[in-house]
Order: structure tokens, then C-alpha cells, then sequence
């Protein structure tokens, strides 16, 4: 089973090593592209819970009131004429 990630420095070296893969033809282009993809994924999700503990801070701790407004997390994709 591969390493699991469980730090930024892991992701870290996961990218460089990609990338060092990547330049040694040590792993074929789609799958330095789908990692890239992920990484990208990821980086975006660290920056929206950057985003809301900065709100926390700005809000003086009331910000946990949001998730429930915009029901954060509980959001269906589509409409239920789609699920039928």
C-alpha cells in the first residue's frame, strides 16, 4: 500500500518527487497529470479552510454561525427533478 500524506511537508515531497519522476521518464505523463490534478484539488480545500479560519478571526469566533446559514457541507448537487 502506498504512504498516505498526513502533512504538508508529505505533500510536498510527493509534488517533487513527481516531478522527479516525471523528468527521469520513471512515471508516464497521465499519471504526473492526474497527481497534478489531485494536488490541485487539495491546494484548493487548504485554501477555503485558510479562507474560513481568517473569517473566524475577522468575526472574532461568531464566523461557526455561517456553515449553518449556507448549510456548509449539506448542499445537494443537482435538483430533484435529476434524482428521480
Amino acid at each position: 500500500m502506498a504512504e498516505v500524506p498526513m502533512t504538508f511537508g508529505d505533500v510536498r515531497r510527493m509534488i517533487i518527487q513527481t516531478i522527479v519522476d516525471l523528468r527521469e521518464g520513471h512515471m508516464p505523463a497521465h499519471i504526473g497529470m492526474a497527481i497534478a490534478a489531485n494536488m490541485k484539488n487539495l491546494n484548493d480545500n487548504v485554501q477555503v479552510e485558510i479562507n474560513a479560519a481568517k473569517l473566524a478571526l475577522q468575526t472574532e469566533e461568531r464566523a461557526h454561525q455561517f456553515g449553518r446559514v449556507v448549510r456548509m457541507g449539506q448542499q445537494l448537487i443537482g435538483n430533484e427533478s435529476e434524482h428521480v
